[in-house]
């Protein structure tokens, strides 16, 4: 526990890599043939709860009990954030009916081959019914990681960095998280090498917009984790257009660039420092 309060944005980067790779490592084996299992899918979704995990532990040695309260009342804010939710529930639908007419062209695909009715569907989680797909979404991939890298390492690393520099820190790690993913899902495995150098740089961006629309939703924890899952519910979506995730990212890293000039027109003299207090304690439902 010494160790968590002397080091805990060091402690919390190992133990989110640690407890998420831990799942996805036996998956990666498995999906690769590198052992005879058939993939057991809940693994991703189990994997994907580590950098909550990873908070919890981290404010509960740091902060105690009223530290786990507020990341539970942050984790239940919805009022009085009206920007903030038309911003997220709004994007990704609009960055996807932009983006998939611009990759079907590229990729040489017909208009009337884009398959709009599998919006919101699954390859890897084919079996799993929409809605509780949907909910998957933001429990594990949404609320799982938000709680984490927005949650705690955001504000944190704001303590002594500017905004913008505590963002582009944590899309550092961010992207590091996803590594084993490449070999397990879908979307991923079909990217070229070249593509991987592309998501890296649109994690690093989507960083800003994270930052950007946890301030915007006054330290919400759900207005983010619900821009995460809808959005990787509609980059997911198997509509028929090859690169598509390719595309999404790059349509996150034009919006990024935009955030990126409102972070910095708006940061003044100490280019988006703030503090941490702002996103915690005095936020409320």
């Amino acid at each position: 526990m010494r160790i968590v309060q002397r080091h805990p944005v060091a402690a919390f980067v190992v133990l989110a890599l640690t407890l998420s790779w831990a799942a996805w490592l036996p998956l990666l084996a498995q999906t690769q043939g590198w052992v005879g299992a058939a993939p057991r899918r809940e693994l991703h979704l189990l994997g994907s709860l580590g950098p909550a995990a990873a908070a919890v532990v981290v404010v509960g040695c740091t902060r105690g009990v009223s530290g786990l309260a507020d990341l539970g009342r942050r984790l239940t804010a919805w009022r009085g954030r009206r920007a903030a939710w038309v911003f997220a529930l709004l994007v990704p639908v609009v960055l996807l009916v932009v983006t998939v007419p611009l990759a079907a062209w590229a990729a040489g695909t017909a208009p009337d081959d884009v398959e709009w009715t599998a919006f919101g569907r699954s390859t890897e989680f084919a079996g799993m019914p929409l809605v509780a797909y949907w909910l998957a979404n933001l429990v594990f991939f949404g609320a799982g990681e938000e709680v984490g890298w927005r949650g705690f390492l955001q504000p944190r690393l704001e303590r002594r960095h500017a905004r913008v520099t505590a963002a582009g820190l944590v899309g550092l790690v961010w992207a590091a998280w996803h590594l084993p993913l490449f070999g397990i899902t879908p979307s991923y495995r079909a990217m070229p090498l070249v593509g991987f150098v592309g998501f890296a740089m649109s994690i690093w961006v989507a960083s800003w917009i994270f930052a950007w629309l946890l301030h915007l939703g006054r330290g919400s924890l759900l207005v983010v984790a619900v821009f995460h899952a809808w959005f990787d519910v509609a980059t997911n979506s198997p509509v028929g257009v090859p690169g598509l995730p390719t595309a999404m990212g790059a349509a996150v890293t034009v919006l990024g660039l935009w955030v990126l000039r409102r972070l910095l027109r708006s940061a003044g003299p100490d280019a988006g420092r703030q503090d941490p207090a702002d996103l915690s304690g005095a936020d409320r439902p």
